[in-house]
């Protein structure tokens, strides 16, 4: 559970799992193939184990009857004879001596002969195929045991010779089937021994064959692993290089294109100065489209135009509306007459070209208009800006007499009026009198600069022959002052009255330009109010025609477009019906010769077989007709010929069959060949 909960909370995701699940199962192939190398393995132990024991029962077995066979002939030999072989265990000792030598030999030869096969083996690990089929020193092993066996035979029969030779003065009875048990025995102990010994050395050799065969196959696999080693290593610095050469070509790419990049951003802010320039000029430009559209003029003038043109839209109008009418009917006989041969389609091509231009030269009649009335409406541009200029002009003068009313108002507002100057005559002073004329004179100069200025010359002159009498006034004596005083009061006093009969005609001439500037301004006002009225009804008028222009012009196009695609579609009909004409035709014609061609190959095929036949006949009947005239020659051979044409007559009925078949063949090609025969006689 807790494996569980591990796995359902915070455990390892499904992959993996997969992984583990595919490690494990790698795990248990291992697994299994080492299990069954190891049974393998025990399974040959198990061989060799059941040899060596026995082998091993064997010789114990052999030792223990050799030793009571030897007591027993012990006591027999002493009983039998005790003086004649006093030497009897010194000769038992020496055959049992020999027998367990025979034995040493051999075991020693075993295994000399498995450890110098190993030997071999590892030193001649080149041919490893040769000591897995015959086994590590398996002739040897196999030549030893033979001399082995001879050896330990020919020792018995020795010594049972010997004791034969010594025994034939007094022989027992049982020695001899003593003897021939104890070769018996001996024989059937290296029968054991050397089957033993075989499954000892199979099992040594199947092992070091096996071990050679892992052996070779791990080399392999290691020069297999060594080389796909040094494949993956120069692939890997293949790769690299690649990589490395990518990543040069890539930081170059890097740079260019921040280059580019750079150059790119440039241009940017460039191209964005510049359409901020273009938007600002546009601005302006739109700005100034949209005072020449407020201009009253201009307008004026397209409606005037309009109006007198208004006619002519109408009438041309009308004429489109008849053109229409006319291209509806026209296209009605041209689809009426699509169905008809190929002249009326051609006339009506015709007359669709002559329509097609007469709409291109009313196009280009319309196209005429047009530059026409943008003549007039740069015309009327012209008369806007001179009306401009116009106003601009009555703007500046208006804004001079309203400096001109600001100068009067103020002189107006600083002087008292003339009955104060009246009432202050008594008590005047010279220089509040001075003050008052230089303040005047100041006035005088600024109005005559701004409205007269051609008066600003005696203004001056004035000012300068006032400034000599004062200096002439100022030289004269001072017993004269009183008298010069006076003088210059009573002349103060004429130019003082001067001065306010000249306010006054100014101040009546200021009043009555006044009131013109004001009866002026409510006319230009009245005519502003106007000529505004005028305008936006000019504008609607000039709308309404915009968009009637616009419509019939739109209208005429969709005309001329039908016409067009009306000509097409004729055009791609007759083309159709024309292609699918010909096509027919073709078909018909390819039909025609292939049947042609056909019946020629047949008839030509039936007359090939006709001859053939006729110069087979015609050879039979050469051959027949000389063997008649020879034979008619011989008179003796008659009978002869006669017996022979049984004989063929009987053959001739034998072969019935296949003959009447022929000829059955032959007469019906010859019927179907006459009517061929004769129709190819009537081509050529």
């Amino acid at each position: 559970m807790e494996k569980f909960g591990m796995s359902f909370v915070g455990g390892p995701n499904k992959k993996e799992l997969v992984d583990t699940i595919e490690t494990q199962r790698k795990q248990l192939v291992q697994y299994q193939t080492r299990f069954k190398d190891v049974v393998r393995a025990y399974k040959s132990l198990l061989k060799e184990k059941e040899a060596l024991e026995a082998s091993l029962k064997v010789l114990t077995v052999s030792q223990e009857v050799d030793l009571s066979q030897r007591g027993d002939d012990g006591s027999a030999s002493s009983s039998h004879m005790p003086s004649d072989f006093p030497d009897d265990h010194c000769s038992m000792h020496s055959e049992d001596s020999l027998d367990t030598a025979a034995s040493a030999d051999t075991a020693t030869s075993f295994t000399s002969g498995s450890t110098k096969g190993d030997q071999a083996e590892e030193e001649q690990g080149s041919s490893p195929g040769e000591m897995g089929a015959t086994g590590p020193g398996g002739p040897s092993v196999s030549q030893r045991f033979e001399e082995a066996s001879g050896s330990e035979s020919g020792i018995s029969s020795s010594s049972s010779g010997g004791s034969e030779v010594q025994q034939q003065p007094t022989p027992p009875p049982t020695s001899s089937m003593e003897a021939d048990r104890r070769v018996l025995q001996l024989k059937t102990q290296l029968t054991t021994l050397t089957s033993s010994l075989a499954t000892v050395t199979q099992e040594k050799s199947r092992m070091e064959a096996n071990f050679q065969a892992d052996k070779r196959k791990i080399k392999q696999e290691m020069d297999e692993l060594q080389g796909r080693l040094e494949e993956a290593r120069r692939q890997h610095e293949a790769e690299i290089h690649a990589l490395h050469e990518q990543l040069v070509e890539s930081k170059a790419r890097v740079i260019t294109q921040q280059h580019e990049r750079e150059q790119e951003q440039g241009n940017h802010s460039l191209m964005l100065r510049e359409l901020q320039k273009l938007l600002q000029e546009e601005r302006g430009q739109r700005q100034d489209a949209e005072l020449q559209l407020e201009d009253a003029r201009e307008v004026l003038l397209e409606v005037t135009q309009a109006a007198d043109r208004k006619h002519d839209y109408e009438a041309r109008l009308k004429e489109v509306t008849q053109q229409r009418e006319e291209m509806r009917r026209s296209l009605q006989a041209a689809e009426s007459e699509r169905n008809k041969p190929d002249p009326r389609a051609s006339q009506a091509e015709e007359r669709l070209q002559e329509q097609s231009q007469l709409e291109e030269g009313r196009v280009a009649s319309l196209e005429l208009r047009v530059s026409e009335l943008s003549e007039l409406l740069g015309a009327c541009e012209k008369a806007r800006q001179r009306d401009q200029q116009n106003a601009h002009r009555l703007r500046e003068r208006i804004l001079q007499l309203d400096m001109e009313n600001k100068t009067l108002a103020i002189a107006a507002s600083t002087r008292g009026s003339p009955l104060d100057l009246s009432m202050d005559e008594a008590n005047l002073d010279v220089h509040v009198l001075k003050e008052r004329l230089e303040k005047v004179k100041r006035l005088l100069l600024l109005a005559t600069q701004r409205n007269h200025p051609e008066q600003t010359m005696e203004i001056e002159k004035l000012a300068e022959m006032e400034g000599q009498l004062g200096l002439g006034q100022g030289t004269g004596s001072g017993g004269e002052s009183s008298d010069g005083e006076k003088a210059s009061a009573l002349y103060y006093q004429q130019e003082l009255r001067q001065l306010k009969e000249e306010f006054e005609r100014y101040k009546v001439r200021a009043q009555v330009v006044l009131k013109n500037k004001n009866a002026k301004d409510c006319s230009l006002a009245k005519e502003l109010e106007e000529a505004r009225d005028q305008l936006a009804d000019l504008k609607e008028k000039y709308i309404n025609l915009r968009i009637h222009g616009d419509e019939a012009e739109a209208k005429h196009r969709r005309e001329l477009d039908e016409c067009q695609q009306g000509i097409g579609m004729l055009q791609q009909g007759h083309k159709q019906e024309l292609d699918r004409a010909e096509a027919q035709y073709r078909e018909s014609l390819l039909r025609l010769e292939g049947e042609l061609h056909r019946q020629r190959d047949r008839t030509m095929g039936l007359l090939q077989e006709k001859d053939q036949e006729l110069e087979k006949l015609k050879s039979i009947g050469y051959s027949l007709a000389g063997y008649r005239a020879h034979h008619s020659d011989e008179g003796d051979t008659v009978p002869d010929f006669r017996a022979t044409a049984d004989c063929g007559s009987n053959n001739a009925n034998n072969m019935d069959d296949p003959v009447q078949e022929e000829s059955d063949i032959i007469t019906q090609a010859l019927r179907l060949v006459g009517p061929n025969a004769r129709w190819t006689s009537g081509m050529r």
